[in-house]
């Protein structure tokens, strides 16, 4: 694996490039984008949901591959079209050319081409990235990921302040396109092994993995999680921008603050995820996740600064385990050819969020002009989607219980924790006649000890019995 040290390398800078273009299509600078080009909830809505709706055409990428002729002049090709279609939208920006369908074709066809890409490259990267340093791996990639987002997050707001909000615009669409064809020039020199990059003649049936019922319980819950995040995603921006008119600047720095501390939860996460499994990683992720939309739904003009940056720390813990942990989990609990489960994975993440963008996009047009009072405090309407996501987020943490992956309980031993050396030595050091009750002495295997105590420790609490009473306690017949 020492061969393919340098795709590894150049991996994570391609990584670095592509979060330095692709932050300008999240968040509120997407939708500040999207409001220049005129665009209603219901666009934002399903713009930001295409990247998701095009994972349901991965199926066809072994056929694309094939017909191109080999993974890798797929993975280019397809970079090279998707991303470089961002060299439009400064063009557009420059003459004043404004239209909601510009910037849906736009994104369409990037999430279109870009979703094979993603299929190739997620297959490809197997085979230079060995099993048990995956998750430190992709830690560290994310962290080079992060600090390049920070950056560009950063340079971003401030753009967007400018005096001219077409200048800014045109700046910040500017710096998308360069980085968008420079991530796409570092996929030419990744090298793969030569047996990973033949197109070997797969049967692709997406219907497959569905026998497996593990997998089947993983695609319930991608399904789930998938709706909940598309029908509420777009709303938290929108919310911020169209409703709150907070600064870009202030919303920047919320960012930055989610970043800086995502990089060291990366590396952190990463090592947790190799030691403990990473559906433990992808459990408390969304756990934490589930405090976004509640202060989204309690937030307005008059707390918004201290909600968002509370907010801005919880998506930090959150979103750092939520993105390497899925990704880690579906490539653990994939069989091969894995062609098969990676496409069934997002043929069922696309359907969900075809449903989740839909019904959260018709649900915000109807609430965009709604106001609601309760017991006298106003709430916007839009604040409604946030309490019913809230609520998906829970039902697909319960859900993915049911998955079975390699994971190992994660045990505090802190002070209050029965396996605390404090709590231990109290155990240990209370007189033997707590144990009686009604003057019976309690025999051995009676004796109220944690499930997790090493058996020196049980010895250790027999060895104390007073010399006088030894006699009387009944030996275990069990004794190992």
């Amino acid at each position: 694996m020492t061969k393919y040290a340098k795709t590894r390398f150049l991996s994570i800078l391609e990584a670095g490039s592509y979060n330095a273009f692709f932050i300008g299509t999240q968040g509120f600078i997407f939708t500040s984008i999207a409001l220049y080009f005129n665009a209603s909830p219901l666009f934002i809505s399903i713009m930001t949901s295409f990247p998701i709706i095009a994972q349901m055409f991965q199926i066809f990428s072994s056929r694309i591959n094939q017909f191109i002729g080999s993974k890798k002049k797929s993975l280019v090709i397809n970079a090279f079209i998707s991303r470089t279609l961002f060299v439009l939208l400064p063009i557009f920006i420059f003459f004043d050319v404004r239209s909601e369908y510009i910037m849906l074709i736009i994104i369409l066809l990037f999430s279109f081409f870009g979703t094979f890409v993603g299929n190739t490259w997620t297959v490809l990267i197997r085979s230079v990235v060995p099993f048990e340093q995956r998750g430190k791996y992709f830690g560290l990639r994310n962290i080079f990921a992060s600090i390049t987002g920070i950056i560009m997050l950063y340079l971003y707001s401030i753009f967007l302040e400018f005096p001219n909000f077409k200048t800014g615009l045109l700046l910040v669409t500017s710096f998308m396109a360069i980085f968008s064809v420079l991530s796409a020039f570092l996929l030419v020199k990744h090298e793969f092994p030569e047996e990973s990059e033949k197109n070997h003649t797969v049967n692709l049936n997406i219907f497959t993995p569905f026998k497996d019922r593990n997998f089947k319980n993983f695609l319930l819950f991608m399904f789930v999680w998938s709706f909940a995040i598309e029908f509420v995603r777009p709303y938290f921006a929108y919310y911020e921008v169209a409703i709150l008119n907070i600064n870009y600047q202030f919303l920047g720095n919320m960012g930055i603050i989610t970043s800086v501390i995502s990089v060291f939860l990366y590396l952190f996460y990463g090592i947790v995820a190799d030691r403990f499994g990473s559906k433990n990683v992808l459990s408390l992720g969304i756990l934490l996740s589930t405090f976004s939309p509640m202060m989204y739904f309690l937030m307005n003009e008059s707390n918004y600064r201290s909600i968002l940056l509370l907010n801005a720390i919880f998506a930090a813990f959150a979103w750092s385990a939520i993105n390497l942990a899925i990704f880690n989990l579906l490539l653990e609990i994939s069989k091969e050819p894995s062609e098969n489960y990676i496409a069934a994975n997002s043929f069922v993440a696309g359907i969900a969020a075809i449903f989740g963008s839909l019904s959260g996009g018709f649900l915000a047009n109807h609430l965009e002009n709604i106001e609601i009072n309760f017991m006298g405090d106003p709430y916007h309407g839009i604040q409604l989607i946030f309490i019913i996501g809230f609520i998906l987020r829970i039902v697909s943490v319960i859900l993915l219980t049911e998955v079975e992956a390699m994971e190992k309980p994660i045990r505090y031993k802190g002070i209050f924790s029965p396996e605390a050396a404090l709590f231990k030595r109290r155990e240990i050091n209370f007189p033997f006649d707590f144990f009686r009750r009604n003057g019976k002495k309690v025999k051995k295997n009676e004796l109220p000890l944690s499930a997790d105590l090493e058996k020196e420790e049980k010895s250790q609490v027999i060895q104390e019995v007073p010399e006088e009473e030894k006699s009387q306690v009944v030996p275990n017949k069990n004794k190992e």
